[in-house]
């Protein structure tokens, strides 16, 4: 009979809420990029996966929760438990032409739990995020009167996704699995304008919030082969079709004497004279999220090393939207991981038990602003630090990266981010012989 600490329970319960819903709250980013669309992409790498650039689409572990294919399920333990969550602080230097600015905060990333339905099929319910938006930035132009415009732009969001993932055993080599994901946030931007020769000394204003409540759906599939003893090499595939999202948006333009704060137009209750109030649905692929595909493999020697690669691409010039702003255009990644482990069953020394990560990674992103791409690289490292006498362990890994938009605009990026994760592993219906 399975026994569960009530005070374990209660606070796996307080976890999971608090992060539900913190994860839709908390700004991921101060990039002006992230206003375009639907946010900046958010790629969180569950386990030890971070470390080594997100790379898994082909790796398998019964170590950790492995996000970026479904399929790894059912390399778990299938009499076990597997509890996963992760923070980090990160950093970002931006200069735009001769001005630098510099921005930090610490999120919590994700919550998952994963365990076996039968000795063939696993599954893993969880939080992530999936886009996020924040920035702040001021415009100033000249007028033909002679007199300066100023236009300040703010705006914030996510998209968080709350997910159930299964995955199947088909035969002793090939794995099969799937997630259904509930996405849902708010994107919000205001502008405000300013004009120095404006006779009537009133100000202008925008707010337009975009709410989405949609379902999403993710494939994938693993393909193992034993190449000599203890060596294998795994193909791994996944796919997320093009999906139609759901909501709604408002628009609002006014003018006023006094600006409000960064979530209001204008303070009240002085005179403010709405120009235009607009609340539209969407259901019927005015906005989609992008389909994707994926492929990666790795070797590995069990125990002693994995090393993989993988490519991604997202095909976003296919997807609709309504902001006449920027266009869509198709991204894609490339990254390679690896993990090295001295000796995983010494008895002697702890040392050789660790896991040392590092890996690479190459993006381009999904957006063109004004003709011009953007694209990314950096390097991760990282540690696996095991518990004593269990297969648990805390992750540790450094990220180090850049983000540049060529051609015509004077923009780079320059980051950093630190990132603690915590697998814990316990078995599951475990009969004690001896109390």
């Amino acid at each position: 009979m399975l026994k569960i600490n009530k005070l374990a329970l209660v606070a796996v319960t307080l976890i999971t809420f608090n992060s539900f819903f913190n994860l839709s709250a908390q700004e991921r980013t101060y990039s002006p990029f992230s206003r375009f669309g639907l946010g900046e992409t958010q790629n969180i790498g569950y386990s030890g996966t971070s470390g080594m650039a997100n790379t898994g689409i082909g790796m398998r572990s019964a170590y950790g929760i492995n996000n970026q294919n479904v399929a790894s399920l059912t390399a778990l333990d299938s009499m076990s438990f597997y509890f996963d969550g992760g923070f980090s602080y990160f950093w970002q230097r931006q200069e735009i032409g001769e001005l630098t600015l510099k921005n930090s905060n610490i999120v919590f990333d994700y919550f998952a739990l994963a365990f076996s339905v039968s000795p063939k099929i696993s599954s893993s319910v969880g939080i992530k995020p999936l886009t996020s938006s924040g920035y702040n930035f001021v415009i100033i132009e000249d007028q033909e009167d002679g007199t300066e415009s100023y236009s300040q732009i703010t705006g914030n969001g996510n998209l968080t996704a709350a997910y159930l993932s299964l995955a199947f055993k088909a035969t002793k080599n090939l794995s099969l699995g799937a997630d259904i994901s509930y996405a849902f946030g708010n994107l919000r931007n205001i502008s405000k304008s300013s004009f120095g020769g404006s006779s009537s000394g009133l100000n202008h204003g925008i707010l337009k919030e975009t709410r989405i409540a949609s379902v999403l759906y993710n494939f994938g599939a693993q393909y193992t082969r034993e190449i000599g003893e203890e060596k294998s090499i795994t193909f791994g595939l996944t796919y997320r079709p093009n999906i139609n999202l759901k909501g709604d948006t408002t628009s609002y333009i006014a003018r006023g004497s006094e600006f409000g704060d960064d979530n209001n137009l204008f303070y009240t209750p002085r005179g403010v004279d709405t120009l235009r109030y607009d609340n539209n649905k969407f259901d019927n692929g005015e906005l989609q999220y992008a389909s994707a595909i994926g492929f990666g493999v790795s070797y590995e020697i069990k125990d002693k090393l994995i090393v993989g690669f993988d490519y991604k691409t997202e095909l976003w010039s296919d997807a609709a939207h309504f902001d006449e702003s920027f266009r869509y255009v198709n991204s894609s990644s490339y990254s390679v991981g690896a993990e090295y482990i001295p000796d995983d069953r010494s008895a002697d020394s702890y040392i050789s038990r660790i896991r040392y990560r590092g890996g690479a990674y190459y993006k381009t992103d999904n957006i063109n602003v004004y003709g011009t791409d953007y694209y990314n690289y950096g390097i991760t490292f990282g540690v696996g630090i095991p518990l004593k006498r269990s297969r648990s362990s805390i992750n540790l890994s450094l990220e180090l990266g850049t983000k540049e938009a060529v051609y015509d605009l004077n923009y780079k990026q320059s980051y950093g981010r630190v990132t603690a994760n915590f697998s814990l592993h316990e078995l599951w219906f475990y009969k004690r012989q001896f109390d």
